[in-house]
């Protein structure tokens, strides 16, 4: 059933502003009345995709850019800025909630409520096609042609039933085209218990539910710590790494549709400080130990200043033909996520090239895997996905919405569509 007119006024304001403090005190923004389609957090999602690929695409070992040339400065600059790359996998678990959050309340601003079992369905439309047919190409196909893969059976079972992170932190992550898949897992496990959080503790507790996120994975992580977890226990413990997840709940409840009404100096500010704080957390603290009790809490804020230093209620600049690709392959990023690796293991196996025997070098072949890479996750888009993205759009509360909230969350995170996650060489 679907609210008065009188009704549905209230729930508008209330969806604006959600407390009586926030009407007053929260800070400049400006509402985006239209839809909700921000190109620029399609760019976002490939900027983070990017630092997962260069994160698993060059090796750790320093000597070998010592012996090309490069000073053990610049050298120790550049594995610094490889190892901050894995929180590309932050920013994807941040950008999610963001958009999860945001979808959601605005479903229960124009209806009173939301559907849980309609949201399940438009997630698992997004997410298992693609995710089901890689997981059956590594079982049955990548050995053919990798014997080094390791994808065993306690994977498989876990894999196909989402909580492949939680093998990853008790097994370790697989020496497999399909390890990145497990924050797969991360996400799906939000998507399964945050409407019902929602539903069971009422919309606008969101904040509340939030912050209870912060305080369970940081007592997590000193849990962990204590009992002396080493990496990936925490890297892949869900609990250990809700901080920015709840983060980016809290920013979609803040700004409720929102883009921060900030000048384009702060802006750079911002991204150059997020940035920042990414190199130095992976140059001065770890995955595991005591230093790892910090070390999500400051990626996962970085993450969200980082979204905050974007969001803007246009970007007239990303429809500029030579800006706008990069939107694309933000759209596609949940295919150059899943393939990435396999990307990857298929180039760097081209030590020269076939018949003439030239040799390629270690860079042309990271640049032969990234295209390998665009091109098998455009396939897949155009082949795979789209047909059940349309089918998605049944599912969705308002027609006028979805096929812009379609092109909005192709690629969580995440990454999950978002979606994710860090390794390195082979797993992280």
């Amino acid at each position: 059933m679907f609210a008065t007119s009188s009704l549905v006024a209230e729930q508008g304001e209330r969806m604006r502003y959600p407390t009586r403090s926030l009407k007053y005190f929260s800070y400049p923004t400006v509402e985006n009345r239209h839809d909700f389609y921000h190109p620029e957090l399609d760019v976002l999602r490939f900027v983070a995709f990017l630092g997962v690929f260069m994160h698993h695409a060059l090796p750790r070992d320093a000597r070998l850019y010592i012996n090309h040339g490069l000073s053990p400065a610049a050298t120790q600059w550049l594995l610094t800025a490889k190892e901050a790359g894995a929180f590309g996998l932050d920013l994807f678990f941040a950008l999610s909630a963001y958009l999860i959050t945001e979808l959601l309340l605005r479903e229960h601003a124009s209806r009173g409520s939301f559907s849980v079992s309609a949201f399940y369905i438009r997630r698992a439309l997004r997410i298992w096609p693609l995710y089901f047919t890689f997981l059956a190409l590594t079982i049955f196909v990548v050995p053919s042609f990798f014997p080094a893969e390791r994808f065993g059976l306690i994977y498989i079972v876990s894999f196909v039933f989402f909580v492949g992170n939680w093998a990853c932190a008790t097994n370790g992550i697989p020496f497999s085209v399909a390890g990145p898949l497990w924050s797969i897992s991360v996400e799906e496990q939000f998507y399964i218990g945050w409407p019902l959080l929602l539903r069971f503790f009422g919309i606008d507790r969101i904040k509340q539910l939030a912050i209870g996120m912060l305080v369970l994975a940081l007592l997590t992580r000193i849990l962990l710590a204590a009992y002396g977890v080493e990496h990936p226990g925490v890297w892949c413990n869900t609990l250990a790494r809700l901080d920015p997840i709840a983060l980016g709940a809290i920013l979609a409840f803040t700004l409720r549709g929102r883009a921060p009404q900030i000048n384009g100096l702060l802006r750079v500010v911002l991204c150059l400080a997020a940035l920042g704080g990414f190199w130095l957390v992976a140059r001065y603290l770890g995955q595991d130990g005591t230093t790892s009790v910090a070390t999500f809490a400051l990626t996962g804020l970085a993450s969200v200043v980082l979204l905050i230093a974007v969001l803007r209620t246009d970007a007239p600049l990303l429809r500029v033909p030579l800006f706008s690709w990069l939107v694309y392959l933000g759209r596609i990023s949940y295919g150059l996520y899943v393939f990435h690796l396999l990307g990857l293991v298929l180039m760097m196996n081209f030590l020269s090239v076939p018949v003439l025997g030239i040799p390629i070098s270690f860079g042309l072949r990271v640049v032969l895997s990234f295209l390998l890479t665009v091109a098998l996750a455009a396939v897949s888009y155009s082949w795979l996905e789209k047909p059940f993205l349309k089918l998605k759009e049944r599912f969705t509360y308002s027609r006028a919405l979805e096929p812009r909230e379609t092109r909005s969350m192709t690629s969580r995170s995440f990454p999950g569509d978002e979606r994710p996650g860090a390794v390195s060489q082979m797993p992280v």
